[in-house]
C-alpha cells in the first residue's frame, strides 16, 4: 500500500475547498496503485486507464462524503474495486447482447503483420510467460468478491483492516474470502504450483 502524503489531511482540506491543483497532487501519489488494482481486477490494460480516471473522477466528486475514518488512499481502492467490477458487467452484458467493443475496431486492418513490441526479446522464457499468463487467466475467473481480496492482498500488499474498510466488511469475512479464493486458484493452477 502506498504510504499517504506527508501533508495530506491539509492537502484534504485544500481539496474540500474547490483546490483542484491539490486534488491534482493526490491524483500524482495515487494513480499508480489505482492503475494497478483496476487493471487486476479487469485483466485488461486497455481499459484500466478508463476506469481509473473514471474512479479519480468520481473520487473528486465525492470528496465530501470522504469522512476520514480510513486512509484516503484506502477509499480511493474501494471506489476503484467498485468501479471495475461495474465495468466487468458492462463488458459481459456487451458481450451479451452482441457489442463489438470499440478495441477491436481500433485494429489496422491493412496491416499484414503485428509489429514487433519494445518489450522484452525472445530471450525470456515462454514457460514464465506461460505461467504468468495461466495466473493472470485464474485470477480473472475468480468471482468479484474473491479477485477482490487477492488482488488488494496478495498483489497490493494491503492489510485486513484496509481491505475491510475498502470493501465494506468484517476481516473475518475477508479472511474467509481470502482463504477461499487461494483454494481456488491452487485448485486451477494444480500442476503449475507446487505447495
Amino acid at each position: 500500500m502506498v504510504d499517504p502524503l506527508q501533508n495530506e489531511a491539509e492537502i484534504l482540506g485544500q481539496c474540500a475547498n474547490g483546490d483542484a491543483d491539490a486534488f491534482g497532487q493526490l491524483v500524482n501519489h495515487y494513480q499508480e496503485l489505482i492503475y494497478n488494482v483496476v487493471v487486476r481486477m479487469l485483466g485488461k490494460r486497455e481499459d484500466a486507464q478508463d476506469v481509473a480516471q473514471k474512479v479519480f473522477l468520481k473520487a473528486y466528486r465525492r470528496l465530501d462524503t470522504f469522512q476520514g475514518e480510513s486512509r484516503f488512499g484506502t477509499w480511493l481502492c474501494s471506489i476503484a474495486v467498485n468501479e471495475a467490477i461495474s465495468e466487468r458487467r458492462r463488458q459481459s452484458a456487451a458481450r451479451r447482447s452482441g457489442a463489438v467493443p470499440l478495441s477491436t475496431l481500433d485494429n489496422d486492418l491493412d496491416c499484414p503483420f503485428d509489429p514487433p513490441s519494445d518489450g522484452p526479446g525472445p530471450e525470456q522464457p515462454l514457460e514464465a510467460e506461460e505461467m504468468m499468463g495461466r495466473i493472470r487467466a485464474a485470477v480473472n475467473e475468480l468471482s468479484d468478491d474473491y479477485r477482490a481480496v487477492v488482488v488488494l492482498r496478495d498483489i497490493e500488499g494491503l492489510d485486513y483492516n484496509a481491505i475491510s474498510q475498502a470493501l465494506g466488511c468484517s476481516c473475518g469475512t475477508i479472511k474467509s474470502r481470502l482463504h477461499r479464493a487461494r483454494l481456488q486458484l491452487r485448485a486451477k493452477l494444480k500442476g503449475l504450483v507446487t505447495s
